[in-house]
């Protein structure tokens, strides 16, 4: 009788030391590793660690658990600078233990260019903080050298980015994996451009494309009219929107009037496991912004992005429309309109728009699956 006693006692020890595993058959997750090949293009910032890195944490779980094949991450413009964003990308992969994952770098250059203050004073623009950075220290500035940008906090990774351009990954990975790749450009669409722009066959090649951009039924954050990832490039939004895809989907600033990040929904994450992903989010977000502040909220808009896609059913409003954008210099540039499905003019592409999803039900699959040790 001791000899079972303390058998059960050793095996109660064992079952307490060996890592929760979410129940994740609740949801209707609709991808596989086999079909659904994933490229993450991303403005991340792990200074602030926002919605960005929410959502490659999510991806990262998701490949984890075969859910989806994480092929690579890269580099965009937006909210910061490509260098900045590379440093932040490889600095999450190395915390995560994923260094197998490939980080690309993109560009910070506009299609058409930065505009000089001249063109910013006559036609009524905005020069947002990341342009601002990329005039002030150009090429003087590397993921591996940021200079004043330097996040104190992070320091720099071991990790290296491969050789090729963004555009140059996008393109090779989707002739290796025709019909299954979907990009998701959560920042300026600079580099899902250039990769259309070299190969014409490139978005008809993909599974389609998920975007966090523009605003549709709401103003802008940068202007009045534009929300910023898309203001940063309109002329690049133009030549994607116009692409061959087989889906696009775009998830807009209205999500970000709907949905927030709160004090409960990150406690809830850092409560669902201790691993590594879990210690990022409470070092660099928890500590920084919402513990000594439990009534403090922030909006979301990226961070929906990767759970629409694996569980489509989390989607509250949505609708099909046609969507365009301004390029045209002036007070309306960057603005992103949108007329009923079949009623837009040519240069309009026919998208789904994701208005809003079941905030506390995607964030309960959120802490599900980034606390889960897969």
């Amino acid at each position: 009788m001791k000899k079972l006693t303390a058998f059960l006692a050793i095996v109660a020890l064992l079952l307490a030391t060996v890592p929760a595993m979410a129940d994740l058959s609740d949801y209707q997750i609709v991808t596989t590793a086999e079909t659904h090949k994933v490229i993450f293009d991303t403005d991340n910032e792990t200074d602030w660690f926002g919605d960005d890195s929410f959502a490659l944490l999510l991806l990262l779980q998701a490949d984890a658990a075969g859910y989806i094949d994480l092929l690579g991450v890269t580099s965009a413009a937006a909210n910061v600078t490509v260098a900045e964003a590379t440093t932040a990308n490889l600095n999450m992969l190395e915390r995560a233990g994923r260094g197998d994952i490939p980080v690309a770098i993109g560009t910070d250059i506009p299609l058409a260019g930065l505009k000089d203050d001249a063109t910013i004073e006559a036609y009524g623009l905005t020069r947002i903080n990341c342009m601002k950075q990329v005039l002030e220290y150009g090429d003087s500035i590397s993921y591996d050298n940021l200079g004043p940008l330097e996040q104190y906090a992070w320091g720099y990774s071991n990790l290296e980015p491969v050789e090729q351009t963004a555009w140059e990954f996008m393109i090779e990975q989707v002739h290796k994996y025709p019909g299954q790749v979907t990009i998701m450009a959560v920042g300026a669409c600079t580099n899902v451009a250039l990769a259309i722009l070299n190969d014409p066959t490139f978005a008809e090649n993909t599974a389609g494309i998920y975007y966090m951009g523009g605003s549709i039924d709401v103003p802008g954050n940068d202007t009045p009219c534009a929300e910023r990832n898309w203001y940063y490039d309109p002329e690049a939004v133009d030549v994607c929107l116009n692409a061959n895809w087989p889906l696009q989907v775009i998830v807009p600033n209205d999500i970000s009037k709907n949905q927030k990040l709160t004090y409960d929904r990150i406690n809830l994450i850092m409560e669902a496991g201790d691993n590594s992903l879990t210690q990022m989010i409470r070092e660099n977000a928890f500590a920084k912004r919402f513990e000594n502040n439990p009534d403090y909220q922030e909006s979301l808009w990226d961070a929906q992005v990767p759970g629409i896609f694996m569980c489509p059913d989390f989607i509250t409003e949505s609708d099909v429309r046609d969507v365009a954008i301004v390029t045209d210099l002036g007070y309306t540039y960057g603005e992103s309109v949108a007329w009923d499905e079949g009623e837009g003019p040519e240069r309009a592409a026919t998208c789904q728009i994701v208005y809003n999803v079941d905030g506390d039900a995607y964030w309960q699959f959120m802490a599900d699956m980034i606390g889960t040790d897969f």
